[in-house]
Order: structure tokens, then sequence, then C-alpha cells
């Protein structure tokens, strides 16, 4: 092997491999402190508080009934969440920190005329086992249905919330 050949062998290697290896550490670096969302994927039980009544009839156009079931599907900090696998009743929204926010824009009930949407507001307790959230469900552009409060846990090993 000539000299020549030796310093083309070394120039290619630390071309083809070290600027790649340096590439990789800086991004590594650059993501040390990034965190993750917390997570909220997974089926939830789903209890409306019984004193919205104002709220009732419009979740009950909706297939809702006291106790309810949701999933969550989440990619990073945004979620898609199902209610009681009704196809008109999917929200989609975020996560930030504790703060789950999500919005189904579609008319609603018959009665409510003029009604936009519907938005869920909640905030997650991470710690706990299983994990809950407690929120509000809001009618956009309905003041006959109100406000309704809810509470939900995530379902683990069989776990439900209490009624």
């Amino acid at each position: 092997m000539t000299p020549h050949s030796k310093k083309r062998l070394v120039f290619s290697y630390v071309l083809l491999v070290g600027i790649p290896v340096l590439g990789v550490m800086g991004v590594l670096g650059a993501g040390r402190h990034l965190t993750p969302p917390i997570s909220v994927a997974g089926n939830w039980d789903f209890r409306i508080d019984p004193t919205a009544s104002q709220a009732e009839s419009c979740l009950a156009d909706l297939g809702f009934t006291h106790s309810n079931v949701f999933s969550i599907s989440q990619s990073g900090r945004y979620l898609t969440l199902k209610i009681n696998n009704q196809p008109g009743a999917t929200l989609i929204g975020d996560l930030r920190g504790k703060l789950v926010a999500a919005n189904l824009s579609l008319l609603l009930a018959a009665h409510c005329n003029g009604a936009l949407g519907m938005s869920l507001t909640a905030e997650v307790e991470p710690e706990g086992v299983p994990r809950v959230m407690a929120g509000t469900l809001k009618f956009e552009g309905c003041p006959a249905c109100g406000t309704g409060h809810f509470q939900a846990a995530r379902r683990e090993l069989n776990t439900k919330l209490s009624e």
C-alpha cells in the first residue's frame, strides 16, 4: 500500500464514519434535556356528574350515560379521544403538561339549535395508580346544554371507577 492510498483510506474513513458519529452525538446531546409528555393512552372509565341535569339530555343524544368508556390514542402530545365507540363522538386534542384539551366540531343534537361542538378540558393526576383525571364537557353555542363535570380513571388490570 502506498502512502498516498493510506491517506485516502484515512480520509475516507473519517468522512464516512467520523462525521456521522459526530452528528449522532450532537443530536443526542441536544435532546438530553427533553422530557416526554405523560402517558394518557388507553381505556378510561368515565363518569359524568349526575347533578349536571342541564347537560344530561345533550349528552344522551351522543350516547352518553352516567358511566361511559372512552379510549385515548396518543402520539406525543396529540390525542384522539373516542367516547363509547360512538362514530360521532371522536374528539381531537392535545396534552400540555397535565392538562388535556379536546374538541369535537360537529352539529351535535337536534334540540341544541346552533350548537357548534363540544369541548373537553381536564387535569390528569399523573402520580396515582390508576391514573385519574377530572374536568368538564362544554357544549359550544348551546346554552340549554350548559357544562357537565366528569371524572375518569384509566383502566389498569381491570380497575374501574367506583360509582
